[in-house]
């Protein structure tokens, strides 16, 4: 497992949104993100950088303490200690107080055709 430098979430809310910005978690942390554009409101869409400069066991994205979160879809950018950057695409999800979204996703396999 590499160590995670820095990541980048584009969220885009569907019909639920946010009042405020999210937090994440990481290895039984729960953080503020170091950088916030945008916003979380129905239908905008919300750009957040993380930097835990760790190992990440278990970042999540920390579903809200009240109402629901519709996430249409994230764009989820790594940087990882001497590696290239990538991004996974991730789907439609419904956050609220008893759920969180995982958000570490190992580098996707290359694929060749043979």
């Amino acid at each position: 497992m590499p160590k995670l430098n820095s990541f980048t979430l584009r969220i885009r809310t569907g019909e639920h949104g946010l009042s405020g910005t999210p937090q994440y978690g990481i290895n039984g942390f729960t953080l503020d993100f170091d950088e916030v554009e945008g916003g979380a409101g129905p239908g905008e869409t919300l750009e957040v950088t993380g930097s835990p400069e760790s190992f990440p066991h278990s970042p999540v994205l920390v579903g809200p303490e009240e109402g629901r979160w519709d996430i249409e879809g994230v764009d989820a950018t790594y940087h990882c200690a001497g590696e290239t950057p990538y991004t996974v695409r991730l789907g439609a999800v419904s956050l609220d107080a008893a759920s969180d979204l995982n958000i570490w996703h190992a580098r996707p396999e290359r694929v060749f055709d043979v």
